[in-house]
């Protein structure tokens, strides 16, 4: 099978399970429900499917007063979070997608419980991240993980309010991180802080601007930073077989093994620390 034709039968399965509007998912190292896209195989591999998040460790979440995750989608990162800061610790998540905005809000909701306990400060956003405060356009790609922002806001439907970085970080306190997975806007964002200093750590999923990231990092004190290239494989597609509904987990299992077996997709992550 060459890579078109993959392609064109990967995005015939997103269409069709795409009109499920979410699934309700019981992940067996969590012990708990949580609601996703049924698209949303990335998201939860990358924070909770593997008990392993490739953005921070627990220890680097269990050190942090403010947890910023830029790019939320329906929570993975930010309910790893949860269970893994420590008591009082802020966490403030923004979404952009009004669906997956929506399942965010159910799933902090399923932790509710957890959130009190801990006396967590869960602070969730439906807004752009940008170089501006302002109104921009959110354009869907068809994908629950995809999306970008278009500066020209011609259809109300999707118009969006946008915040910067530096309205985040004002709100923030004590020893702050922050996750960055926004879609190739990352470079204008970052570039136009002027209180990108005030973040302790940074893991930043790169969109082919490494180099220019890097860069950037260093120009505001960050001196340690590393690329790491965490590559899909089909050893990790087992882990979707320990998830419920089973069809699902099977049916998602199968799909990333052919996947790995025969492109190797690969997520590029920058971790940046002073």
């Amino acid at each position: 099978m060459n890579e078109l034709a993959f392609i064109r039968i990967r995005n015939s399965l997103l269409k069709l399970i795409n009109k499920i509007p979410y699934l309700r998912l019981e992940l067996e190292n969590l012990k708990m429900d949580i609601v996703f896209p049924p698209d949303a195989f990335g998201a939860l591999e990358e924070n909770l499917l593997t008990g392993r998040n490739i953005y921070f460790d627990e220890q680097s979440i269990y050190r942090a007063d403010t947890i910023i995750d830029l790019g939320a989608h329906s929570g993975s990162f930010t309910l790893y979070s949860i269970l893994h800061s420590k008591p009082g610790t802020k966490i403030v998540a923004v979404e952009p997608n009004e669906k997956n905005y929506k399942l965010l809000l159910v799933n902090l909701k399923l932790f509710e419980n957890i959130i009190k306990e801990k006396k967590l400060r869960v602070l969730p956003l439906r807004k752009a991240v940008w170089i501006k405060r302002g109104v921009v356009r959110f354009i869907e790609t068809g994908w629950s993980e995809g999306g970008y922002i278009s500066v020209e806001c011609d259809d109300e439907l999707s118009c969006v309010d946008a915040i910067t970085l530096d309205d985040i970080i004002e709100i923030s306190s004590g020893k702050i991180i922050a996750k960055i997975d926004i879609e190739g806007a990352e470079t204008a964002v970052l570039a136009t802080s002027k209180k990108l200093e005030a973040i302790t750590e940074l893991a930043i999923e790169a969109h082919g601007n490494e180099r220019q990231l890097v860069k950037l990092l260093k120009l505001h004190r960050f001196n340690h930073c590393i690329i790491i290239m965490y590559k899909l494989t089909p050893y990790l597609s087992k882990n979707w077989l320990t998830v419920k509904p089973s069809i699902y987990g099977l049916a998602t299992a199968t799909y990333r093994f052919l996947t790995s077996a025969f492109f190797h997709p690969t997520i590029t992550i920058i971790k940046a620390s002073k």
